[in-house]
């Protein structure tokens, strides 16, 4: 049981805008119990359940990250140096000459040969921004150490781990209208859709969803950047599902965006997605503000409490109709996931979330579980953790050590295992290779050599991505940070097919 007291801003169906000093009362099933106001009495039983007080600080559902490809997340941006117009599609650019050489083998190279830690870098790296729960996880062959939620193999309690189906290649019509049965029988679907520049081929992806009956209230669509405002009409108001907007990504590549407002018009429900770390943010916490960014410049209008929704509500609400339990909000039987926004200065509370940075992240749990904050809140619980400085402040995070799972991984382990590899990728693959050849049991077991299967194209052609026909020419890049930098900021200028916008994106972080 845990209790955590401060400013809740709890985005309450009933009551949007409401933020009252109050505690939230976690149960043992890592739930939420009770949200009360006030002094409002102890529901029973928590008497003794220790409690983080996060004085004036706002207590909020935690950040949900419904796009991204984590595998990818210890890659700096990349923009391919020859091209000098914007790509038309997502099948334009994984044959960029760069394409293989800055992405494909580096991303290959770490997940072949030190996975453990370079899952727990990425999560680590979302977490500082807030995030509690995300999509686009590498396939396992086995369980691993996880303490984000996976939104791709969530079981909400139960045992099955179809609740939601997942894509990124385009699928054919057959296959779609498989998808679409599934839904009706209430799965989710999450797809990337229409990813390119308006009237492109790939609109056509969404034309055959709506053709396959995959449109409805659990359908969620990543990307259609492509579509027309005509287009989102096929998208019937009784069935609106939700679009994930990642705006970084869609002007780093295609020098243009989603139409949401055509969306919302059709009632479907606009979600935010990072993307990955060679076209995206480093957390959503950063995507919100370029979201922002966009709503000024073309005149969305787009409030700070809608952008907030965006990563909480919005998304919780679509797939708590896949899970039937409520996440993205904090009412009584919602998943425990709460993120913790450092209050600074008279400005309405859904602009200082908007507005906050990787410093202002004072606590997040997952779960009801602390995984990443201020040191003092963190040590409440009594739970083992590892320590580090990030973003000027003293912080302390809970990742079990796959070795040792009563004890916290140390940040100085993870980071030399990585940088292992970066020194010498073709000896660090000969270490994972004679690891595999001595393994002799199932491999689904839980001692069997972590196996992760990356979801991104490989680029070229056939089996061109096979880590182990380049290993000589693989160059690994040094590790990138785990916050927006001056790193990041100085990668942007000059670089993709933004116009200029995401420079502004600097100006937050100042």
């Amino acid at each position: 049981m845990l209790v955590i007291a401060g400013r809740i801003a709890p985005c309450d169906k009933n009551d949007p805008d409401a933020v009252f000093a109050g505690r939230v009362f976690i149960d043992d099933g890592g739930n939420v119990e009770h949200v009360g106001k006030g002094n409002a009495p102890t529901p029973a039983g928590f008497a003794a359940a220790p409690v983080i007080d996060v004085g004036d600080n706002f207590v909020v559902p935690g950040l949900i990250d419904l796009h991204n490809h984590i595998g990818y997340n210890t890659l700096p941006l990349w923009a391919e140096p020859t091209r000098k117009t914007p790509y038309a599609h997502h099948d334009s650019w994984p044959g960029a000459p760069s394409y293989q050489s800055s992405i494909s083998w580096p991303s290959k190279a770490l997940a072949a040969t030190e996975p453990e830690a370079l899952l727990a870098y990425v999560q680590l790296r979302a977490l500082a921004g807030g995030t509690t729960a995300i999509q686009g996880w590498p396939t396992a062959n086995r369980q691993h150490v996880q303490v984000l939620r996976n939104i791709d193999d969530e079981t909400a309690g139960g045992t099955s781990q179809e609740l939601i189906y997942t894509s990124t290649l385009t699928l054919q019509p057959l296959d779609l209208a498989k998808k679409a049965q599934a839904q009706r029988n209430g799965a989710g679907f999450i797809y990337h859709c229409g990813e390119g520049t308006v009237g492109s081929l790939v609109q056509r992806e969404f034309i055959h969803c709506a053709n396959a009956g995959c449109l409805g209230k659990t359908f969620i669509g990543i990307h259609c950047n492509s579509l027309t405002s005509q287009d989102w009409v096929r998208w019937q108001e009784a069935d609106a599902g939700a679009v994930v907007w990642s705006p970084f990504s869609n002007l780093w590549l295609y020098g243009s965006t989603t139409d949401v407002k055509a969306a919302q018009r059709q009632g479907v429900s606009v979600c935010i997605g990072s993307d990955w770390g060679p076209s995206g943010t480093k957390n959503v916490q950063g995507e919100i503000k370029v979201a922002k960014l966009v709503s000024q410049r073309d005149g969305l209008g787009l409030s700070d409490r809608e952008l907030v929704a965006m990563v909480t509500s919005n998304p919780g609400d679509v797939l708590a109709r896949c899970w039937n339990k409520q996440i993205g909000r904090l009412s009584k039987g919602a998943f425990a996931d709460v993120t913790v926004v450092r209050a600074s200065g008279p400005k309405p509370v859904w602009t200082q979330i908007v507005e906050a940075t990787e410093a202002d992240i004072a606590l997040v749990v997952v779960g009801g579980v602390p995984r990443y904050g201020d040191a003092a809140l963190m040590g409440v619980t009594g739970r083992p953790t590892a320590k580090f400085r990030l973003a000027g402040k003293d912080r302390r995070f809970a990742i079990a050590n796959p070795d040792k799972p009563a004890k916290a991984w140390q940040w100085s382990e993870i980071t030399r295992l990585l940088k292992d590899v970066i020194a010498d990728p073709k000896a660090a693959l000969s270490r994972a290779d004679a690891r595999m050849r001595a393994y002799a049991g199932p491999m689904n077991s839980a001692d069997a050599p972590l196996l992760l299967s990356l979801d991104m194209p490989t680029g070229g052609s056939g089996f061109a991505g096979n880590i182990r026909d380049h290993i000589d020419k693989v160059v690994v890049p040094p590790l990138s940070s785990l916050v927006h930098d001056a790193k990041f900021f100085a990668d942007i200028e000059g670089r993709g097919f933004h116009g200029g916008l995401l420079d502004g994106l600097e100006g937050f972080y100042r």
